[in-house]
């Protein structure tokens, strides 16, 4: 068990500082452009104007649902724009699961890097015959 290659299983999921690195440079701008984006969508939809063409959309959609037609339209539930509920009450939830993801995302690259980039052994060039 001591004297293992390289690249083997046991040393796959070593500290790595610039892994590390570059993992936390990932979900700091991961985190920031969720922030980012719930700033613009409570900024964009939760103004009075766009709390207006909400109400119209409603409406209009209250109309075509009374109307016959092949395919029933339904009238959409919430009060407000779905952005600004979204980003308001489930913040968090997005957040937390952009995060997630993100990592996820990230491990298998990583994994995918390491195997690559390691060298386990001496390449052997199996095309030649051997003698």
């Amino acid at each position: 068990m001591g004297n293992q290659a390289p690249g083997s299983s046991s040393n796959t999921f070593q500290f790595s500082l610039p892994w590390l690195l570059a993992y936390l440079v990932v979900i700091v701008l991961v985190a920031s452009g969720v922030v980012y984006g719930r700033r613009q969508a409570l900024e964009v939809y939760g103004s009075a104007t766009a709390q207006a063409e909400w109400d119209k959309w409603r409406e209009d959609a209250k109309q075509m649902a009374e109307q016959p037609s092949p395919v029933k339209r339904r009238i959409p539930g919430s009060a407000e724009p779905p952005a600004v509920v979204l980003m308001r009450d489930h913040f968090a939830v997005c957040l937390v699961l952009a995060i997630v993801l993100s990592s996820v995302l990230f491990g298998t690259f990583m994994m995918l890097a390491r195997g690559a980039l390691s060298t386990a052994g001496q390449f052997v060039d199996r095309s030649r015959p051997r003698v």
